[in-house]
């Protein structure tokens, strides 16, 4: 008989309380496990009613963005949520 083993995804769950002015802190072990750093923006993503958290850093320029949004003719058709969606592979 042959052992099949699965590799299924660690789940965390953390809890933090939200403080005087909504604010909140990121647990010591998303950080470490994602590389959050000081400076990152947290995405907040709503989506029937599933809330996902994304992290990534600021965009200081235009020419940063040169090449982040692919989709040229079609990208005018695209909806708001689809180049969301698209952005973060959602």
């Amino acid at each position: 008989m042959v052992k099949i083993r699965l590799k299924v995804p660690k789940t965390r769950i953390v809890k933090t309380n939200v403080a005087y002015g909504f604010r909140t802190t990121i647990p010591k072990e998303i950080r470490r496990a994602y590389a959050v750093k000081q400076g990152m923006q947290v995405v907040w993503y709503d989506r029937n009613g599933e809330i996902r958290v994304l992290f990534r850093r600021p965009v200081k320029s235009i020419k940063e963005l040169k090449g982040s949004i692919r989709g040229g003719r079609k990208l005018s058709r695209a909806s708001a949520e689809e180049l969301v969606d698209r952005e973060y592979n959602l």
